[in-house]
């Protein structure tokens, strides 16, 4: 496991105030342009980042940890807000544990496109007079590997067999990633399953079996319905990148 250490040039909770717009906009544009501009849409956009930054139910660590999953995302990949959050994630007490368990744990979300993709294949190659999936050898080891992602991570999902019996190789690999944080990260089963519910909710996502399954586990590990319902506003929340990206760009002329 990765030793847990502190960036050096990561703010410090007590100099950060995490329910605040004008901190964040601050760090790449001139706030009081921005609010001047129009007044009452800064407002607007401070008070609809403050309401989730400010609820009780989740800490301003797992907070900061779930932005950086929505945010890291293949699905969504904002650069710039990773290391925001990276960075507020810190300090707020996250480890580079923490960190790297979140990062590591989203990597498999790009394979949700597959389980879309090999049942077109499938009845492709079946039109066409081609060999099936079910006619392919059965690879003994599936069986093992579909317990160890059992037992890592408490659900199984028949989209994945196709894969398991196509592309055995990848699988496998795919396996070992998909289970890795769970077996060796930092988080907790938890917080783990809460960051997984913030990238299947987002708006660049919405991916409805995985959300299921991990509501479902997240409340099986004790998570609360105000703690899955503070995920679902922070998901909310990326509607104000184009606010926070935009406001670098006012007064480039002068």
């Amino acid at each position: 496991m990765i030793e847990s250490t502190t960036h050096s040039d990561a703010p410090s909770a007590a100099s950060l105030d995490f329910t605040s717009l004008s901190g964040v906009i601050g760090a790449v544009a001139d706030v009081e342009r921005l609010r001047s501009a129009s007044p009452s849409s800064f407002d607007a956009a401070s008070k609809f980042w403050r309401v989730p930054m400010n609820s009780p139910h989740l800490t301003a660590r797992m907070k900061e940890l779930i932005l950086v999953g929505m945010h890291a995302s293949v699905t969504t990949l904002n650069v710039d807000a990773v290391e925001r959050h990276i960075r507020r994630a810190q300090a707020a007490g996250a480890s580079d544990s923490d960190i790297v368990d979140v990062l590591v744990t989203i990597v498999a979300v790009a394979n949700h496109a597959l389980y879309f993709s090999m049942p077109i294949l499938q009845e492709e190659l079946e039109a066409a007079g081609a060999v099936g999936v079910e006619d392919d050898p059965y690879d003994p080891q599936l069986e093992k590997i579909k317990q160890d992602f059992m037992e890592s991570r408490g659900f199984w999902n028949t989209d994945r067999e196709p894969l398991a019996r196509l592309i055995p190789d990848y699988y496998h690999a795919l396996n070992d990633i998909s289970t890795e944080s769970w077996r060796n990260g930092s988080l907790t089963p938890k917080e783990r399953s809460l960051v997984c519910i913030g990238i299947d909710c987002t708006v660049t996502h919405s991916y409805e079996p995985g959300l299921r399954r991990h509501i479902r586990n997240a409340l099986k590990y004790g998570a609360t319905r105000d703690e899955i319902l503070d995920v679902f506003q922070l998901s909310g929340m990326i509607g104000l990148e184009t606010y926070i990206a935009g406001a670098r760009f006012l007064g480039l002329e002068d």
